[in-house]
């Protein structure tokens, strides 16, 4: 509950300042729990919506297994699909595909979430993402996993003010 709620905090503070959120997410099980609490703060507590943006093709893949096999999932989980929640949709989730629409993101005007993978910010999608958004004083990166050493997200957890990526 904690944690849903300073995840809440953050879109609050998001939309506020009209900027993005950046997530490096993983995409196996931690992108399912942010769309599945992000799901929760719209469609049961009244959050008001904001733009998100999930940009993993291979989150998006292992969202759809989640789906297919509920028999996994926890009970309370189960009984909120069984009454008809999408746990894993909500309004304003645009499921991003190809490399030209995660580009196109950058575009959008704020506020925005994005999520995207790698996780430490070791690869995948949420470079670019950081490349062209880290540099705005309205962009905010939070991290919702492990960051090893070595990796850019754990540089810039640890407060490097210049990183190169890419």
């Amino acid at each position: 509950e904690e944690r849903k709620q300073k995840l809440r905090s953050m879109l609050e503070a998001t939309k506020e300042k009209g900027g993005t959120l950046l997530i490096p997410s993983f995409s196996l099980q931690r992108t399912q729990l942010l769309l599945s609490e992000i799901n929760d703060l719209v469609e049961r507590e009244g959050m008001t919506s904001i733009p998100v943006y999930l940009d993993s093709p291979l989150a998006t893949r292992v969202t759809e297994i989640f789906r297919a096999h509920t028999e996994a999932l926890n009970v309370a989980t189960r009984a909120k699909l069984a009454a008809g929640d999408d746990i894993f949709s909500f309004k304003h989730l645009t499921v991003v595909g190809t490399t030209r629409e995660s580009d196109a993101i950058h575009k959008e005007p704020g506020p925005k979430v994005i999520i995207a993978g790698a996780g430490m910010s070791n690869g995948g999608r949420i470079r670019g993402h950081e490349q062209a958004l880290l540099g705005d004083s309205k962009t905010t990166l939070l991290f919702v996993g492990y960051q090893a050493a070595g990796t850019l997200g754990r540089r810039l957890l640890e407060g490097a003010k210049k990183v190169r990526i890419n």
